[in-house]
């Protein structure tokens, strides 16, 4: 009986985000870009196993529909690697989200991930591949930089001195 309830719970879940990412593909769809209904089943999956990963739980509406509305203008996000890059981003939100300890607002954070994103043309590692905390920094002080860049211009002002 509780098996059956946890399952039924387990789908009711699974259509509320599929029901979701339908709506984010009426965003998507002006700039180009649409999921399948088998790209939204997969991204679905991604989004479980990521939410296990990171040790977190969604209650109410998910990240996707952020992420969909704060990168489908992107330039550098094409049709080609649409679902592949949600997945990426959604994954490193939930990361985020942990490292943050929850202070970051997620508007605040897609944010942030979006101007990393783009100021590495598009390329996911230019989010995945840095720290909450040049993250935040980039976005609060408008830098699209990466740590080494910050930590040199430390260094110059310290010769400088």
């Amino acid at each position: 009986m509780q098996q059956e309830k946890e399952a039924g719970l387990i789908l009711v879940v699974r259509e509320q985000f599929l029901a979701e990412l339908r709506a984010a593909n009426e965003t998507s769809s002006r700039y180009g870009l649409k999921l399948s209904e088998q790209s939204m089943q997969a991204l679905a999956q991604t989004r479980t196993r990521a939410l296990l990963d990171h040790g977190r739980v969604e209650l109410g509406a998910s990240a996707v529909s952020a992420l969909v509305e704060g990168f489908c203008d992107s330039p550098f996000l094409l049709q080609e690697n649409y679902e592949a890059t949600l997945a990426e981003l959604l994954d490193a939100f939930y990361y985020f989200k942990n490292a943050s300890g929850e202070r970051v607002a997620d508007d605040e954070l897609i944010a942030a991930m979006r101007m990393r994103y783009d100021a590495y043309d598009g390329a996911v590692e230019g989010v995945t591949g840095t720290t909450l905390e040049a993250l935040c920094l980039a976005r609060r002080f408008g830098l699209a930089q990466d740590e080494d860049a910050w930590e040199d211009d430390d260094d110059d002002e310290a010769d400088d001195e």
